[in-house]
């Protein structure tokens, strides 16, 4: 399944209702502005990795399903094999080369904050 901003929208709209909480708020807790908030909740922004990382564990769900790419909100344990969770993940990430909403240099830019940020990104 492809990336969809929104289905990011919603589901980031619903996790904001779920957890009774603002945009502001939101914003606060993660270390970015509200309108940054309210541009991904319609639609008018796609958001960086760094900030969907940030989302997801505020929330505590999955990067796949904040993305869109899975319905399933629980974080998978890693295999224990962290090689393995990173050639997962980026094969995941693969995946959206065919996404109209992201360019081919963005999702070459996200492939490489993976590779960079390996440690940082199977320990979360």
């Amino acid at each position: 399944m492809d990336f969809n901003v929104e289905k990011f929208s919603y589901r980031l709209t619903v996790l904001l209702e779920e957890h009774n909480m603002t945009q502001t708020q939101l914003a606060k807790k993660i270390g970015t502005t509200n309108v940054t908030i309210c541009r991904y909740l319609t639609c008018e922004r796609v958001p960086r990795l760094d900030v969907v990382t940030k989302i997801a564990s505020f929330f505590n769900v999955s990067l796949d399903y904040l993305l869109g790419i899975c319905n399933d909100k629980d974080i998978k344990p890693s295999s224990g094999n962290s090689d393995l969770d990173l050639a997962i993940l980026i094969k995941r990430f693969y995946s959206l080369d065919k996404n109209s909403n992201l360019s081919k240099s963005q999702i070459e830019l996200i492939k490489k904050i993976l590779l960079a940020n390996k440690d940082f990104i199977l320990s979360a």
